[in-house]
C-alpha cells in the first residue's frame, strides 16, 4: 500500500510540475511574435495612423499574456488575432505613408507644370536661367546672331581707314600714311 501511495503522490507532482513548468512552447512562440508585431506597429506610427487596430493588438495580446498558463489554446487564439491586428496597423500606416508621399509628389508636379506654363508665356528675349547649363553650338553651326564664314565679304586690302571726325591730338600728323 505504502508504494501505491508513493506512486499517486510522485504521479501527482509529476502532473503539477508539467502544468507549472510554463504555457507551451507553441503558445510561448505565438505570444512572443503577438509581442513583436505590436511593439514594431508602435514604433512604425501606428498611434497616429491605426489607433484602434493598435489598441487591439494590445489588448489581445495582453490577454494572451494573462491566459498563457491557465488556457493556452484561448492564448494562442489571442495571440493570433493580436499578430493580425498589429499586421493591420502596420498595413495601414504603410499606406498613410504612401499616401502622404503621393500627394507630396502630386503638389511637385503641379508645380513644375505651373513653372513650365509661366515659362512657355514668357517673352523669348529672356535669358534662360542661370542653373540652366549653356551648350555651344554644333561645330558646323556657327554662333546665334553671326553669320557663316562663306556670307562675311572679305576685308579690303590697301584701303585706307576711314576718315575720321575728330581732331588730331597732340603729336599726331594728320597725314594718315606717315
Amino acid at each position: 500500500m505504502r508504494s501505491l501511495f508513493t506512486a499517486f503522490v510522485t504521479l501527482t507532482l509529476a502532473v503539477l510540475a508539467g502544468c507549472a513548468s510554463g504555457p507551451p512552447p507553441q503558445t510561448t512562440a505565438d505570444l512572443a511574435r503577438a509581442n513583436t508585431l505590436v511593439a514594431a506597429a508602435e514604433q512604425g506610427g501606428a498611434q497616429q495612423y491605426a489607433a484602434a487596430d493598435l489598441q487591439a493588438a494590445r489588448d489581445e495580446a495582453q490577454q494572451a499574456n494573462q491566459l498563457a498558463n491557465s488556457d493556452p489554446s484561448r492564448a494562442d487564439e489571442l495571440a493570433n488575432e493580436a499578430a493580425v491586428d498589429a499586421k493591420l496597423a502596420n498595413a495601414r500606416v504603410q499606406n498613410a505613408q504612401a499616401q502622404h508621399g503621393l500627394e507630396q509628389l502630386r503638389q511637385t508636379l503641379a508645380t513644375l507644370r505651373s513653372e513650365e506654363q509661366r515659362n512657355a508665356n514668357a517673352p523669348a528675349t529672356e535669358a534662360p536661367p542661370s542653373d540652366t547649363p549653356q551648350t555651344s553650338p554644333p561645330p558646323d553651326q556657327p554662333p546665334q546672331g553671326t553669320a557663316p564664314l562663306d556670307q562675311v565679304p572679305p576685308p579690303q586690302q590697301n584701303s585706307p581707314p576711314p576718315p575720321s571726325n575728330t581732331p588730331p591730338g597732340p603729336g599726331s600728323s594728320v597725314n594718315p600714311l606717315e
